[in-house]
């Protein structure tokens, strides 16, 4: 199973250092109060106004590592556990990069099935570039020298993703995705659509390089990448030309 081969793969500070007061435990209950409420929105109420209120709010939790130590979502894919601790002062920061190395995402209160959220690797990468979650950003997508062409007879612009777009620590989780498919020395582009304005990460990949090809196995394989991408990026598969370059 894919997961099986991927897992190869302060208290508080306290400036007058006094007891918690009553009020500040209130303070911490309301705001994990708050937080469970965030947990519990329904992805089609998750506006403009849940995001910002929802990284506003995790920024005031901190975390710590939990058994078990890894969970295991449906797809197979792993995340490093995480269960509330605001007694220690290691925000989410602090185990971000630390699962971005590792290739995984994170969960938290993760038991048995259940869990209270899931953030995918691109969900962290997504925070990890934008310093926030859902941002919704892009920012100096391209690098190096960009053509404007056509393409499948398409008026398009054509570069290679920057590393503000996408950074080699993701670049490697990926590659080692593909290698699992048997994909190796893939090349990709990053393609801006000029008609409807759309940008796509281009994957040179198609059915034939595949020994048992089927619109399911690369449906499958794109929602695997999809996972190691934030999530307003498009990936597409497509026969590239001479601006594509290994990944």
């Amino acid at each position: 199973m894919l997961a099986e081969i991927l897992n190869k793969t302060m208290g508080l500070f306290n400036i007058f250092k006094k007891k918690k007061s009553s009020e500040n435990i209130e303070k911490a209950s309301f705001i994990l109060r708050g937080i469970e409420e965030l947990f519990k929105t329904q992805l089609d109420e998750r506006n403009e106004a849940w995001i910002f209120e929802f990284n506003s709010s995790i920024k005031n939790y901190s975390f710590e590592e939990t058994v078990p130590n890894f969970f295991e979502d449906r797809m197979g894919m792993n995340y490093l556990n995480l269960s509330i601790n605001n007694q220690n002062g290691n925000t989410i920061d602090k185990f971000i990069e630390k699962c971005l190395e590792k290739g995984v995402g994170i969960c938290i209160n993760g038991v048995d099935n259940k869990y209270d959220w899931l953030f995918t690797y691109g969900e962290l990468l997504d925070y990890y570039l934008n310093k926030e979650f859902y941002s919704n950003e892009i920012s100096e997508p391209f690098t190096g020298k960009v053509i404007d062409k056509y393409l499948h007879e398409r008026q398009a612009r054509i570069g290679q993703p920057s590393e503000k777009y996408l950074p080699q620590i993701a670049r490697l989780q990926i590659r080692n995705l593909l290698s699992l498919f048997g994909l190796e020395n893939i090349k990709i582009a990053l393609i801006w659509w000029i008609e409807s304005n759309r940008i796509t990460l281009s994957f040179e990949i198609f059915p034939e390089m595949f020994k048992n090809s089927s619109d399911d196995s690369l449906q499958s394989l794109q929602e695997f990448i999809g996972w190691y991408l934030p999530n307003h990026y498009d990936i597409i598969f497509i026969k590239g030309n001479e601006d594509f370059e290994i990944l």
